[in-house]
């Protein structure tokens, strides 16, 4: 099989905070592979249903035993950051990863643990 053409598309309700994903495979002669729904109980924007989007139906590909993939996608923001390998993120998952070494697991959200706030500002004021 050639390269396998995935399409996606996301959808994201303001009032309620909730989304929904659509997507389909097909291959390189246009024939569907694999399509499906989902929905997404809470997010916090219409971007982080775009990147949970992509992220569910890379893995339906995955299962579909498809690893050479066109993606398509109406938001240009998360294939760009695809394209890019989303660097800055990657340092600071990096360093939280790093840290995960020295102490217990911990989730956060809002307020970062102390350790990685100085990155967080590199990284927002675009110094890395």
């Amino acid at each position: 099989m050639g390269f396998v053409k995935l399409n996606v598309d996301a959808s994201f309700d303001h009032d309620l905070l909730r989304g929904t994903t659509g997507a389909v495979l097909r291959d390189d002669k246009g024939k569907v592979i694999v399509g499906g729904s989902w929905k997404i109980e809470w997010c916090a924007d219409a971007l982080t249903v775009e990147a949970l989007a992509l992220r569910f139906r890379l893995s339906l590909a995955q299962k579909a035993g498809c690893s050479r993939l066109v993606i398509n996608s109406d938001n240009t923001e998360v294939i760009e950051t695809m394209k890019n390998g989303g660097r800055e993120a990657n340092m600071v998952a990096h360093e939280i990863a790093r840290l995960a070494k020295f102490s217990e697991p911990n989730s956060w959200f809002e307020e970062p643990v102390d350790d990685i706030v100085a990155l967080l500002r590199l990284v927002i004021v675009g110094v890395t």
